[in-house]
């Protein structure tokens, strides 16, 4: 009871004034050959208004070509989404039912699968949501799936061992308690760490203020990865009893010692989660950039 009231209570608060809520994700893999990439997802929401950017950062100065930020804007008082990319400093109106992250990319048959999805899962899947893990979720995570590879040739069934420290924390603001998660065998071990916390009120009306203003896909679509330990587990066992839990994790570490995997390690963080004074500034486009016309036809 308690706890409903004070989402009734934060929830009244944020609607009654004039606020928006940002919340900033930083996603981190450290490739074998391709060294760290970073992708910074920012979030940007009230009543009526949304706003995604996404950041890709390459570290080794010879894959900063493939680096840029995108990004999508709901028009407020209608229902189009604008997107835009800041390396073109361009813009456009997305179709309906297109995502209008890449709608200008206006790939056809002749771009393979593989192509579209490196582009689209280096922005749109930064923001990571590890509150729900089943089997399904990791036969659709190319992250899981990539990470597990390192056991793929090991003769060895993985030992699994979770453990939880009740121990509080504070990691960017949060008093999270910690679980450490190893999976391993003699030739191959991977390293799970995560931060997490009961709940995260900001967020959900976050996620609120942009359901009420688009539809699910947009949610849907900028939290496609996912990073958690319950997930790599069912990604090497499928018979391991999960308990499913409606904690949230707020921050995560992947380290992997094998020499079969293309990935070290990995990080995941919520860098910023808090309330502003509303700006309508925050969802216009600069004025320098050039109205994109996308061609369907």
């Amino acid at each position: 009871m308690l706890r409903i009231l004070y989402f009734l209570l934060l929830y009244s608060f944020i609607s009654a004034q004039d606020f928006q809520i940002k919340y900033v994700t930083v996603y981190t893999v450290d490739l074998s050959l391709a060294g760290e990439i970073e992708t910074v997802s920012e979030i940007i929401a009230a009543p009526g208004y949304a706003k995604f950017r996404g950041q890709l950062i390459p570290k080794r100065w010879i894959f900063r070509l493939f680096g840029g930020e995108r990004g999508m804007i709901k028009v407020p008082g209608s229902e189009k989404i604008m997107g835009y990319s800041s390396k073109r400093k361009k813009y456009w109106i997305a179709p309906p039912g297109e995502l209008a992250l890449f709608s200008d990319k206006n790939w056809d048959e002749a771009d393979t699968e593989d192509e579209k999805t490196a582009e689209e899962t280096s922005l749109s899947g930064e923001t990571v949501d590890q509150d729900t893990n089943t089997s399904e979720d990791y036969k659709k995570n190319r992250f899981i799936e990539f990470a597990n590879n390192v056991f793929t040739d090991d003769n060895t069934i993985p030992s699994i061992s979770r453990n939880f420290n009740d121990t509080v924390e504070t990691i960017n603001g949060f008093r999270a308690k910690k679980w450490t998660t190893t999976i391993s065998t003699e030739k191959n071990n991977m390293l799970i760490e995560e931060w997490v916390v009961n709940e995260l009120p900001l967020r959900d009306s976050l996620y609120a203020y942009i359901a009420s203003s688009v539809d699910d896909e947009f949610i849907e679509n900028i939290n496609k990865i996912k990073f958690s330990s319950l997930d790599f587990i069912g990604g090497v066992d499928s018979t391991y009893s999960l308990l499913q839990s409606d904690e949230k994790t707020v921050m995560a570490k992947l380290t992997i010692d094998s020499d079969a995997g293309w990935m070290e390690s990995a990080t995941f963080e919520i860098r910023e989660l808090y309330i502003a004074p509303f700006n309508p500034i925050t969802y216009t486009i600069p004025e320098d950039y050039e109205r994109l016309d996308l061609d369907r036809k």
